[in-house]
């Protein structure tokens, strides 16, 4: 072997790599739009699970709130009731204020039977808005009693 030989580059047999490259990256780009697009369609179904899920406990709370407001109307008509009964045995005095309190809870028995639990809510918001100092009282005297009705 001579140093010629020694020293002498090998020569690189020609090939297709120009081909081969582009088949590759062809192959890449195709592997990564199918993971993209896979990834948008689960994506999607996510996003409609979600939405669903949001819908359901939408009209859980929806129909919650509703049987809530049957229940007070139920309750005021019961209280109404029970106080003209007991203005009716009593007479006087008392049986004009049971009254006026009893013409009183029937008023917000056929205004709860009239609204919607949306339309509630307006107007329990309108009130707060317009008479916030009163509201504030009202909410605390209501907690006050709740917690000592429910010790």
């Amino acid at each position: 072997m001579s140093s010629r030989d020694l020293y002498a580059v090998p020569e690189m047999p020609e090939s297709t790599s120009s081909g081969d490259t582009e088949d590759s990256m062809n192959q890449t780009k195709d592997q990564a739009q199918g993971a993209a697009s896979t990834a948008q369609e689960k994506g999607q179904q996510v996003a409609d699970q979600a939405k669903q899920k949001a819908s359901q406990a939408t009209d859980q709370a929806k129909e919650k709130a509703s049987q809530a407001t049957v229940q007070a109307q139920q309750k005021a008509d019961q209280g109404m009731e029970m106080l003209l009964q007991q203005g009716e045995q009593r007479g006087g005095t008392v049986a004009s204020a049971a009254t006026a309190t009893a013409d009183k809870l029937g008023g917000a028995s056929q205004y709860l039977r009239d609204k919607d639990s949306a339309q509630l809510l307006d107007d329990l918001e309108a009130l707060v808005r317009s008479k916030p100092v009163e509201s504030l009282l009202v909410a605390a005297g209501v907690g006050f009693v709740l917690s000592k009705i429910l010790r």
